[in-house]
């Protein structure tokens, strides 16, 4: 055979082969958020912490008015402030469910925003959250759902599920300042999962299923607590998610959360069982003394 012909068939099936490759650019799905009041040298290192560029990314930026719009109901004025710090990084997948990692944030935390992503309906998604100095975060979660639409594999959410999600952040976060973080993801995420599979058909509804889990733990919620969460359980029904689509990612955050809150629920078991027997013995003397 012809020498040329052969290697005019090699180069052929070479371009063939090579051409999948390099049509795959993987970068192109990332997605990063930039707090809008870092200074120019900020923005430079955070695009470097996360390892990607301008060319490699689609880069935005968040204001504080965005933060303001999705989280001002909810949120203190103290925990929002006045300036947009908090970044992140967001790259959509098709399987491995939602991985998400902080740094240099302390009001919200991964398992906080893991929980918000499911309700915003996001199945798969690599995500990283970071501020060049120490800050609450509240802009994080504002970030991550912008940057998802902005991403070349991403969706455009609708404004009710965004604001929701958002919410779940706040009410979160501040139930969280009193119980702790891991605790406040837990208990969030059981009434959520039964809020959703249930589906109930009034506010009553919600409230009993709030009232019903909570009761099952040693915290001490005030109403304003309980009104919280009914509020944002409202919001999360609305939404009318597909219970058995989230099952998995809902069980897999409550797997993760199940230590932490197992002794707290025996806690509150044991609690209820001193009162009981006390109840019996105080009954017995009152009849002692009839």
């Amino acid at each position: 055979m012809n020498k040329k012909l052969v290697l005019g068939i090699i180069l052929t099936a070479a371009s063939l082969f090579a051409t999948p490759i390099n049509n795959v650019y993987a970068d192109s799905y990332k997605s990063v958020t930039i707090g809008a009041d870092l200074t120019n040298q900020q923005k430079q290192n955070m695009l470097k912490y996360f390892n990607v560029d301008s060319n490699s990314a689609s880069v935005v930026e968040v204001t504080s008015t965005e933060e303001k719009k999705y989280l001002g109901d909810t949120v203190s004025k103290g925990q929002l402030g006045n300036k947009s710090i908090s970044c992140s990084y967001i790259e959509p997948t098709t399987t491995g469910g939602l991985v998400v990692n902080t740094h240099n944030v302390t009001w919200v935390n991964a398992s906080m925003i893991k929980n918000a992503l499911i309700t915003a309906g996001i199945e798969n998604a690599n995500v990283k959250v970071s501020a060049p100095f120490t800050v609450s975060g509240t802009a994080a979660m504002t970030g991550i759902l912008k940057g998802f639409e902005n991403s070349k594999d991403g969706k455009k959410l609708d404004e009710k599920t965004k604001k929701t999600a958002n919410e779940e952040v706040a009410v979160t976060g501040k139930l969280g300042e009193k119980i702790g973080q891991d605790k406040a993801s837990g208990l969030i995420n059981e009434v959520k999962s039964e809020v959703i599979k249930d589906k109930p058909k009034d506010e009553e509804g919600i409230k009993k299923i709030v009232n019903n889990v909570t009761d099952n733990y040693s915290y001490k919620l005030s109403k304003d607590d309980v009104n919280n969460i009914v509020g944002l359980m409202t919001n999360v029904n609305k939404l009318n998610l597909d219970y058995n689509k989230v099952k998995g990612q809902l069980e897999g955050v409550a797997s993760t959360m199940k230590n932490t809150l197992q002794s707290d629920k025996t806690k509150s078991w044991f609690a209820g069982v001193c009162a009981s027997i006390g109840d019996f013995f105080k009954g017995i003397a009152n009849s002692l003394k009839s």
